[in-house]
């Protein structure tokens, strides 16, 4: 075998990052198409939704749902495990290994499955009918939502494997497409509640619960064709469900922390101020929901490369990779939420026929924690999974996240108004997300200062910059929402944040590659009309 000179490895692997990146590209514009029709449809979906099923029952439906997410975090901790394991193995090549941790996970899942419904149906029950704050007239009614929705988990639980598969392989064109069409027959069914001759929240309750069924009957039956490890066969191999197992069990820290920030927020919120501020909080959570799909389908195209990078010791191709993917995460999200944030009374009054009160104040605070948690994200705690050393990483940042539920107990408690909660969010969020930081230095060897000087520099300048024209002409000159100042404040919002961006959040060789790829784009448009 030849022995390569140093320019020669250097050259090899330029290209292979290269078809990396390219790889990474094609996978988010895929999923970018998918996430602009499922957010446009998913607004329009919501304003139907919000109209008839009315504020109340929206809100049981949210709060009902809630209950159920909460139990979520086993299914979701398995999740990592599963795509963590997948990809690493992909990267390594093992083939036979491969086979092994796929139907490994679904036995796992299928037994997390079982153990959640037993969870939900006692102490998930007991929570509904004791302590969630539901008119009687509406509480037989939520009953039939919770067990939909209880029916509807166990069947996205076992459907989390061939989820894993198809992210693992990058075929997220499958992903894109399955995801559109489930999102236009939502929109079908929700229509169909305006005609059905039964309570309508019991039906819709129904409704979503047939489509995760089909959803999930086609996964399966499109990954068992297309790849080889998706044959269940037994395992044979205690050790790897133990591996699995153990991931897995301190990956809960984490899950139960993120839902507890979402869904424990909304059972606090009940508490103290009942349904039509679920209503509220549950509007805002679409709308942050919708602009985040921005970002983590550009994330979700990444991931897999940063823990084949690990598998394969490319660890400052990797590090490369992870400081990009924040600095852009932040930048896209940024892209979307500012307009909306200058515009966010326009939007909702178009959006919606009947805003819930504190709804403004809600997306405003719930998008700063998720501007907030994108500069310490999905990258970061991808890397940090992709070495499967997790415990003291979920011990130390999971329990940083759970503290703000007794936090906004505390406040609610003391008389502070409900926005008070998501000003807590966002302070956890940041100390998580340093905590995060510290352990991918540790473990990982990441440089604090590349990381100071490539991210949050970058971002600090891209915020400086930016900001100050938008918010002027807002509190300035169009004091009143029309639609000339809607259109003016999108635009220059997005031309601020561009040219800001293209001075300081990009480096050279960023700026380099968008010149080379506009370029490319101009060229391929003449040769098309030279033809």
């Amino acid at each position: 075998m030849r022995v390569l000179y140093p320019e020669e490895e250097n050259q090899i692997m330029s290209e292979i990052s290269k078809i990396n990146n390219r790889r990474i590209a094609r996978n988010t514009v895929f999923l970018y198409v998918r996430m602009i029709l499922i957010l446009l449809v998913t607004l329009y979906t919501s304003r139907v939704v919000l109209a008839v099923l009315g504020v109340e029952d929206y809100g049981i439906y949210n709060v009902v749902g809630g209950v159920v997410a909460m139990f979520a975090f086993l299914s979701n901790s398995m999740a990592t495990a599963t795509q963590r394991f997948l990809t690493f193995e992909l990267g390594r090549g093992d083939a036979e290994r491969l086979r092994k941790v796929f139907s490994a996970a679904v036995h796992i899942h299928l037994a997390i499955a079982v153990a959640v419904v037993l969870l939900a149906e006692t102490a998930g029950l007991w929570l509904l009918e004791e302590k969630l704050v539901i008119s009687p007239e509406r509480m037989n009614a939520a009953r039939w939502v919770y067990q939909f929705s209880v029916a509807a988990f166990f069947v996205n639980v076992i459907q989390v494997p061939y989820n894993a598969v198809i992210i693992a392989h990058e075929k997220m064109s499958v992903y894109a497409y399955v995801s559109v069409a489930e999102v236009v027959a939502k929109l079908v069914l929700v229509f169909g509640l305006t005609v059905v001759p039964f309570d309508k929240l019991v039906a819709y309750g129904a409704f979503m619960l047939s489509l995760q069924v089909t959803v999930r009957v086609f996964y399966q039956i499109w990954c068992s064709r297309r790849y080889e490890e998706c044959k269940i066969a037994p395992v044979g191999d205690r050790s790897l469900y133990r591996e699995m197992s153990v991931f897995a069990s301190w990956n809960i820290f984490g899950s139960l922390a993120w839902v507890m920030k979402d869904q424990g927020l909304n059972v606090v919120l009940n508490l103290f101020f009942g349904t039509a501020v679920n209503a509220a909080r549950g509007v805002a959570a679409q709308v942050s929901t919708s602009v985040y799909g921005f970002v983590s389908n550009f994330q979700l195209a990444m991931n897999p490369q940063i823990t084949k990078n690990y598998a394969q010791g490319e660890i400052r191709e990797m590090e490369n990779l992870v400081f990009r993917g924040l600095k852009f995460s932040f930048l896209l999200l940024f892209f979307i939420a500012l307009p909306l944030l200058l515009n966010v009374d326009a939007v909702l009054s178009v959006w919606l026929k009947d805003v819930p009160d504190h709804t403004s104040a809600f997306i405003v605070l719930i998008i700063a924690d998720t501007l907030t948690g994108t500069l310490f994200g999905s990258p970061l705690m991808t890397s940090i999974a992709a070495t499967g050393r997790i415990k003291s990483y979920q011990m130390v940042v999971s329990g940083i996240i759970l503290m703000v539920i007794p936090a906004s107990y505390l406040l609610l408690k003391a008389g502070f108004q409900p926005e008070s909660v998501f000003c807590a969010a966002i302070l956890f969020t940041l100390l998580s997300g340093v905590a995060r930081f510290l352990f991918a230095r540790s473990q990982i060897g990441f440089s604090l200062r590349r990381y100071l000087k490539e991210v949050i520099l970058r971002v600090l300048g891209l915020l400086v910059l930016s900001l100050p024209l938008p918010l002027a002409l807002r509190y300035l000159v169009f004091e009143e929402d029309s639609v000339l100042s809607f259109f003016m404040l999108c635009a220059v919002s997005v031309l601020c944040v561009a040219a800001s961006a293209w001075a300081v959040l990009l480096d050279s060789g960023e700026r380099s590659g968008v010149r080379k790829i506009c370029w490319s784009r101009v060229e391929r448009i003449f040769k098309r009309k030279e033809v």
